[in-house]
């Protein structure tokens, strides 16, 4: 089954827990990025000249939003304010097949674009996963 990402959501969870308020006017959005690390073990003569590796933790990675900014809007001021406070919070993609990621995450940036006579004005917010996240089909 193929499907655009025209009516992607993007949420961020209000005062009430387990409460989403979706953040208006997003142009794009990169979801979890998770990345396994690996250690590499040191040994003079290994089997057959073979570096040996271990997995190690994974990095649940990072969220990136491009919003077409308005500095009037509710959820702009939200992710901003986020930013700000450094707490961590819950996060929401939906896609439109109702399939999506929720997380615990901490807005690490929040920056301007850059601005030209001919452009829609935007930001880049990023966020970072400050633990595992769900992957899966998201109820309303």
């Amino acid at each position: 089954m193929e499907f655009t990402g025209k009516g992607t959501t993007f949420y961020r969870e209000g005062t009430t827990p387990d409460t989403f308020e979706e953040v208006a006017q997003i142009a794009r959005v990169a979801p979890p990025q998770p990345e396994r690390g690996t250690i590499e073990v040191e040994e003079l003569n290994p089997p057959g000249g073979v570096k040996k590796k271990l997995a190690d933790l994974i990095d649940a990675g990072e969220v990136t939003l491009i919003l077409n900014f308005d500095p009037t809007n509710t959820g702009h001021l939200d992710l901003r304010d986020d930013f700000k406070a450094g707490t961590v919070r819950n996060y929401r993609i939906k896609l439109p097949i109702g399939y999506g990621w929720t997380f615990p995450a901490f807005v690490s940036a929040y920056q301007p674009q850059e601005i030209a006579s001919s452009d829609v004005v935007q930001a880049e917010v990023k966020l970072t996963l400050a633990g595992d996240y769900e992957e899966g089909d998201i109820e309303d």
